[in-house]
């Protein structure tokens, strides 16, 4: 099978997310999965791939900022300026997704242009919004893709989810074993998780956890190990923290 270019082979789990993206009756779709199985990446191929049949015109990319490790302060420039260096897993998809356009037509200096371009392209047919800037917006004939799922709070999904209009889908995305917001760390089960138990009952939502990485076997091998160590830190932390 592929979407907008992209060959996703036998990858069923793949292949279930973009079907839940292209059925109309599921309005919002929760995609998990850990790092690398390509949740961001084949749902914006999904997306741009409706956006191009003219089903949606609007694709909206929205993640919280937040820092790993030691926070940086203050970063200068207005909204844009600070929110770019966040964008990294987004446009480095899109880079993917435009290459894999253009295999086979070109090499060498003319394909780096030609994938640039493509880029730049795609990326005037997404709006970058902040957790933040959604509320108090509607959104009609569009494509929500919340990015990070897993370290917003209640607060935050509620907004998230309250914005789809008649004519929206919206697509959450978040690895269980990357969650970065201490507050979400702390507890047995995140915020976001609670959200999908909470909701995937309901006919018009759709929930596939993917499995297979993308990445290379060390890359997969190394996140199911530090996890485990993750997993024991957290563990104590909240024992210590409980007693």
């Amino acid at each position: 099978m592929s979407v907008y270019g992209v060959n996703l082979g036998k990858n069923k789990e793949q292949i279930e997310l973009v079907r839940l993206i292209q059925d109309n009756n599921t309005k919002i779709i929760f995609a998990t999965g850990n790092a690398g199985t390509g949740k961001t990446f084949v749902t914006l191929a999904a997306a741009l791939q409706l956006q191009e049949d003219k089903q949606y015109s609007k694709i909206v990319y929205a993640r919280n900022p937040v820092q790993v490790g030691e926070d940086m302060g203050f970063l200068p420039g207005d909204v844009e300026d600070k929110y770019m260096p966040f964008m990294g897993p987004l446009t480095d998809n899109l880079e993917n997704i435009a290459r894999m356009n253009l295999k086979g037509t070109c090499s060498g200096n003319q394909k780096k242009s030609l994938i640039a371009n493509k880029v730049n392209d795609l990326l005037h047919n997404i709006e970058v919004c902040p957790i933040a800037f959604l509320r108090g917006r509607s959104f009609e004939d569009s494509i929500i893709i919340v990015d990070e799922a897993q370290n917003l709070d209640l607060t935050a999904l509620k907004t998230v989810l309250t914005r789809v209009g008649k004519y929206c889908k919206i697509i959450l995305l978040g690895s269980m074993n990357q969650i970065d917001d201490w507050r979400q760390r702390k507890q047995e089960k995140c915020d976001f998780q609670k959200v999908i138990d909470k909701l995937c009952p309901q006919p018009y939502v759709g929930w596939v956890n993917l499995i297979d990485s993308m990445r290379s076997p060390i890359c997969v091998e190394v996140d199911e190990l530090l996890s485990e160590v993750d997993s024991n830190i957290s563990y104590i932390w909240n024992k210590e923290n409980k007693e």
